[in-house]
């Protein structure tokens, strides 16, 4: 058949020409029907199957984990290009899924996004191998393969669900993508797709970034990384000449908090994001940052893999990633349009720990497949996801990881029960084979070594050195790096607000909270950080003595912002078994406020453990759930502040809440205010 490739471009995307490489692929995946194509990023690898999806007759399907690219290209498709998309994903309501899925089986969408972990959902995988499809698209298709640094356990349904279509379409084409896959990747990943033989055509093409000048800056501990990262932002085009926008990388949630927080203390405007916050917030801040209203956001890889912005003109590493390939692909959101950017990796010798904590709790063990598997069988009815993690215990990553091989080497099943997934035990015998994990844990360490060992190294470029450990040959030297040039950041002048003092005393986000309604609130301690301050409240709170008059004063601070904030009416406090200080501090809260302290919360049955004692946030939340009730004690009109000595899966303040509004009847804004937050162990008992 004759495509009309140059004329649909012209007329449907307004672009005069095909980048390097775009016209090539695109015909082989039309012509020969299954592609796989690695290529650099910002280079264009959404027009492979946008073009082609106006071409062909019935549904395209793309299966991405970037739920940023997938609010941003359904954007762009919709309201640039006119062609109808939509999108399946956690992120969004049942009701909103549904929608979809109406529209999806009317035909009335043209190119549909599917999370991976939607194909774990039996209803879902039955709707798509359902619907007229004729081009079916898998980005990131590193995850496919356990060779690669980020192999994804719901990537396997993928492979299912190809197979199934395939046998309903016979014409059905097949494109891979992927930024980021050596030549023991690329095999990988062709010997699941193409089955062994040799259907799957792949293209490669050259991963340097020219415009791309890399630099890696030596700190040593949090406050010295921030006042580093204060000092190179500050010297960035994106503030200095209000020139596009940058992205700071973090490690965890609370990274992204504490970066936001202290930069925007010494006036540096920035918004934190991460997976964390409610799926409104985040499409509220996507749309802030792809406008250009919000220049800097601090972000886990929730946000910046997704992002399809031009001028990115600074991403900086605050944290180390877990791998080059995971490196490359996120410094690569800069200079998009081709004008000049920066990347920077601050590099902390201590930031490994959080690396091989990741590493480690996707892990799994032969004690936690047996575990998982009694957890099946000693249930009464086929138990659900929720329930497996409850009885089990282990880190909700390994849970899922666990079930996946499970099912894949045939020792469990997956069954719909009127909307309701739950799981069964196969007839098989035998132990699972846990060669993949074994093999995955050699890649993953060796990946994090290649990573030191590029943050290391004083002397090689650094473009040269990622291209090499992606595949490419007969690399050069860049010239621009920061080790081609040898330009080091000079000396900057101490801030405004020095980073040692602020950690101690900023304010700890509580998060947001969809069910039931609570408002982000703040908590006075990070537990974490293992500060005096908190040692000794924590000791202190199981005896009746008044709070330290350096803490009230601190506790007031906070309670005046939040006052500020909101339309306060009354203190309600958490009931608790061991703070024995509760009832003091809460009318002190509530005297310095100038409302009343209303003691509206009981136990109806105590808790049969301690929070501390459980070893994951579903026994938590089940060891809570129904615990608490209403003292029938009326609720005056306006939004409360409700306190609690400490919060840590945040289970506890969720239940007050559900009392409140449900109860109790609260129609105002619930804040909760905690002295301070700490962070419980998955998998294990106690605090991290």
């Amino acid at each position: 058949m004759k495509w009309d490739l140059d004329g649909t471009l012209a007329a449907r995307f307004g672009f005069d020409e095909f980048r390097t490489g775009q016209r090539e692929a695109i015909e082989t995946l039309l012509e020969h029907g299954q592609l796989l194509c690695i290529q650099p990023t910002g280079h264009g690898k959404s027009l492979l199957y946008q073009l082609p999806a106006v071409l062909l007759e019935g549904m395209t399907i793309v299966v991405s984990p970037l739920l940023a690219l997938m609010r941003d290209q359904i954007q762009h498709l919709v309201e640039r290009f006119d062609i109808p998309a939509a999108t399946l994903n956690s992120d969004q309501t049942e009701e909103e899924n549904d929608a979809v899925a109406a529209a999806a089986r009317a035909g009335s969408v043209r190119i549909l996004f599917v999370a991976p972990e939607k194909l774990d959902n039996l209803e879902t995988f039955g709707l798509l191998t359902s619907l007229h499809v004729s081009l079916f698209v898998i980005d990131e298709a590193h995850c496919l393969s356990t060779w690669g640094h980020d192999f994804r356990p719901s990537y396997r349904r993928i492979l299912g669900a190809v197979l199934e279509l395939t046998e309903r379409h016979a014409d059905l084409r097949v494109l891979a993508l992927t930024a980021t896959a050596d030549e023991r990747t690329t095999a990988d990943i062709c010997k699941h797709l193409g089955d062994g033989d040799e259907t799957l055509h792949v293209q490669r093409q050259s991963m340097d970034r020219p415009n791309l000048a890399l630099s890696v800056e030596p700190v040593q501990g949090l406050a010295p990384k921030l006042e580093r990262l204060l000092a190179i932002v500050g010297e960035s085009t994106v503030v200095r000449d209000n020139s596009g926008c940058g992205i700071l990388y973090c490690a965890t949630r609370d990274q992204t908090e504490i970066v936001a927080g202290y930069l925007s203390a010494n006036g540096v405007l920035v918004t934190a994001y991460h997976a964390g916050l409610t799926p409104e917030r985040k499409r509220a801040l996507q749309r802030s940052f792809v406008t250009g209203e919000t220049r800097l956001i601090a972000a886990t890889n929730a946000l910046g893999m997704g992002i399809d912005k031009p001028d990115v003109r600074l991403v900086v590493h605050v944290d180390i990633p877990g791998s080059i390939t995971a490196y490359y692909q996120e410094v690569g959101r800069a200079g998009r349009d081709g004008d000049p950017a920066s990347g920077v990796l601050l590099f902390d010798e201590g930031d490994r720990a959080v690396q091989e904590y990741f590493i480690q709790s996707a892990q799994p063990t032969p004690d936690d497949f047996s575990r998982i598997l009694a957890s099946i069988r000693g249930a009464e009815a086929p138990p659900g996801l929720m329930m497996i993690r409850s009885r089990c215990g282990l880190h909700p990553t390994r849970v899922t990881v666990v079930l996946a091989e499970l099912m894949e080497q045939g020792f469990v099943v997956k069954e719909l029960q009127q909307r309701r997934q739950v799981y069964r035990l196969t007839d098989r015998s035998g132990q699972p084979d846990l060669t993949r994990y074994q093999r995955q844990l050699e890649v993953r360490t060796r990946e994090l070594d290649s990573m030191f060992a590029y943050a290391r190294d004083d002397e090689e470029c650094a473009m040269a050195t990622l291209r090499l450990a992606l595949g490419d040959s007969d690399v050069a030297r860049c010239g621009q790096c920061g080790r081609c040039t040898d330009c080091a950041l000079e000396p900057a002048e101490p801030p405004a607000v020095r980073a040692l003092d602020w950690v101690a005393a900023r304010p700890v986000v509580v998060p947001e909270v969809r069910r039931p309604a609570m408002a982000a609130g703040r908590a006075v301690f990070d537990g974490t950080l293992r500060t005096i301050a908190f040692v000794s409240f924590m000791q202190a709170r199981g005896s009746e003595e008044p709070l330290p008059a350096e803490l009230c004063a601190t506790v007031d601070g906070h309670v005046q912002a939040i006052a500020d904030e909101h339309d306060l009416s009354a203190v309600v406090a958490v009931p608790s078994l061991t703070w024995r200080q509760r009832d003091v501090a809460a009318q002190w809260v509530a005297d310095q406020l100038g409302i009343p302290f209303i003691d509206a919360l009981a136990y109806a049955s105590h808790p049969p453990a301690r929070q501390g004692e459980l070893t994951n946030n579903d026994q938590r939340r089940d060891n809570i759930k129904g615990r608490m009730c209403g003292r029938g004690i009326a609720l005056p009109a306006g939004d409360l502040l409700l306190l609690d000595d400490y919060m840590g899966s945040g289970a506890t303040l969720k239940e007050a809440g559900r009392v409140l509004r449900g109860d109790l009847g609260c129609d105002g804004i619930i804040v909760p205010f905690v002295l301070a937050r700490v962070r419980w162990k998955l998998g294990n008992a106690g605090m991290i």
